[in-house]
């Protein structure tokens, strides 16, 4: 669960951050235009979208025909009921809340910084390195976080979508609590689950500075 959490996390952190960047100097229509195409699945129930990539990934689905039609391979591709179909439709259904944080403290940095630094002699790749990334860690940190957690306690996607070996921990949660009925073990697992959250939060509000985000540090 840990490890799938992760990789989606940073999935959704190397997708959002140049969608997060677009946006903040994209035109008005454009800018909400994909703002729109990022909120979709808001709109869909989690159930629906998962089912969806059920459809587009299986062995008859749209990837496989078009794969095929173009005869890049030479038989249908196994993209579902594995762990690469878990976290195809994982990070789409978690980019919104990574992009939001993103964006939201993108659009509070003044352009003048960077231009600043280019002035001052500062390659593109160092004033990046040295001025931009640094001011949107919070960004960064905040959409991380937000990500990991509901990734780490996700349990239809994975289970519908993920094969025996790509069970998360919710799915065992939810297993000896309705199944089982042990209760002890699925406290066990909650608080495991808990404990491993707070332990993330603990080190990005140090290090990242989520509070600066929330209003809590001046």
């Amino acid at each position: 669960s840990l490890w799938v959490s992760i990789v989606v996390t940073v999935a959704c952190l190397l997708i959002a951050f140049p969608v997060a960047n677009f946006l903040v100097n994209a035109p008005p229509r454009l800018r909400a235009l994909v703002m729109v195409s990022i909120l979709l699945p808001f709109w869909t129930s989690l159930l629906v979208r998962t089912s969806a990539w059920i459809v587009v990934l299986q062995r008859e689905g749209l990837i496989n025909d078009i794969a095929m039609a173009l005869s890049l391979v030479s038989e249908p591709m196994e993209l579902i009921f594995n762990r690469f179909g878990v976290y195809i439709a994982m990070v789409h259904i978690l980019l919104p809340f990574m992009v939001l944080p993103l964006y939201s403290v993108m659009q509070g940095i003044p352009p003048s910084y960077m231009k600043a630094a280019s002035s001052l002699g500062a390659p593109p790749l160092r004033a990046f390195r040295a001025v931009y990334l640094p001011m949107t860690l919070p960004g960064i940190g905040a959409g991380c976080l937000l990500t990991f957690i509901l990734a780490v306690g996700y349990y239809i996607t994975p289970a519908l979508v993920g094969g025996a070996q790509d069970q998360m921990v919710g799915y065992f949660i939810a297993f000896f609590t309705n199944t089982r009925l042990n209760w002890g073990m699925a406290s066990a697992l909650s608080l495991i689950l808990l404990s491993c959250i707070l332990v993330l939060y603990i080190g990005l509000s140090r290090y990242v500075g989520i509070g600066r985000l929330v209003g809590l540090d001046k």
